[in-house]
């Protein structure tokens, strides 16, 4: 019978341990909009707010920085001036829709337009964002 107890008691315990680490992967990898939402509904205070959307869209823009220069040097440039203003322009146009996205935030969290709102205006600037993301 101990045997049985010490068996429940690990399977218990391990059982535990997954969810907790669930939790944590699932809370870490949860869309920041959806947190924002939350924390919206939940009344918490745009001073509190506004500083959490600037890090998201530094985070954002370093990505953006890192795949453009990325493209420039992976593409060896070597004065081929096309390749170079073309890789210009997509950056310029993806710092572009981050600025449009954060605006899109911040008016959220200073609650002048609705979650519905919200919902409906950052769905085109972030689907490009996420794509902008996977090259």
């Amino acid at each position: 019978m101990n045997l049985n107890k010490g068996v429940i008691l690990g399977i218990a315990g391990a059982i535990t341990v997954f969810i907790f680490i669930l939790i944590i992967i699932l809370y870490i990898d949860s869309d920041f909009d959806q947190q924002l939402i939350y924390q919206v509904d939940s009344g918490v205070p745009a001073d509190k707010l506004i500083p959490q959307i600037d890090k998201e869209t530094e985070e954002l823009q370093m990505n953006a920085l890192k795949s453009y220069e990325s493209n420039v040097i992976n593409n060896n440039l070597g004065g081929n001036a096309s390749n170079y203003d073309y890789y210009t322009q997509v950056y310029q146009n993806e710092n572009k829709t981050i600025s449009e996205y954060e605006n899109t935030q911040k008016e959220f969290a200073n609650r002048e337009i609705s979650k519905e709102q919200f919902e409906q205006d950052i769905k085109s600037p972030k689907e490009f964002i996420q794509l902008m993301n996977l090259n």
